[in-house]
């Protein structure tokens, strides 16, 4: 059996690598995404179902992190976390920059600057998050009172 010649050169192309990558990046964020929905959903049925019968329904999985002890993530824990995660981005952003940089020095060629490029995603998407945890810190700052009140016994 002879391929046709189309069909044999989109398959030697150099963008099949890439274009393959990211539809199997898609394709596993689709499914997660899909299976996420479904346990949601069969949750739901399950304590929709407990409900009709008069049966009492299954702690959820916060219910069930409270009972044992372990309290869900505090704001400032989450805002710690979105921090930590903007400072790494950034941190890597720089490394992709300097890779290039290193790269285009070594092989002294000059288009290899444009890989340089690709820091600019990680850099900004770090600095989305920093700015989402100076929101944050505004927000929680305006939400605690400025005066605390003293018990009168003390002074």
């Amino acid at each position: 059996m002879i391929l046709d010649s189309g069909l044999s050169e989109s398959f030697n192309s150099p963008f099949i690598v890439p274009v393959a990558s990211f539809i199997m990046v898609l394709g596993i964020v689709a499914v997660g995404a899909w299976s996420n929905a479904r346990k949601r959903e069969l949750e739901s049925q399950e304590r929709l179902a407990a409900i009709a019968k008069g049966l009492v329904p299954p702690p959820t999985a916060a219910e069930l992190a409270l009972t044992q002890g372990r309290p869900s993530i505090s704001l400032v824990r989450r805002r710690a976390n979105i921090r930590l995660a903007g400072i790494v981005l950034l941190g890597a952003a720089a490394g992709i920059a300097l890779f290039f940089i290193a790269l285009a020095s070594i092989l002294r060629e000059r288009d290899v600057l444009c890989g340089a490029a690709c820091a600019l995603i990680p850099f900004g998407i770090g600095v989305g998050f920093l700015i989402d945890t100076r929101i944050q810190s505004r927000e929680i700052d305006e939400s605690t009172p400025s005066n605390p009140t003293t018990h009168p016994f003390t002074s």
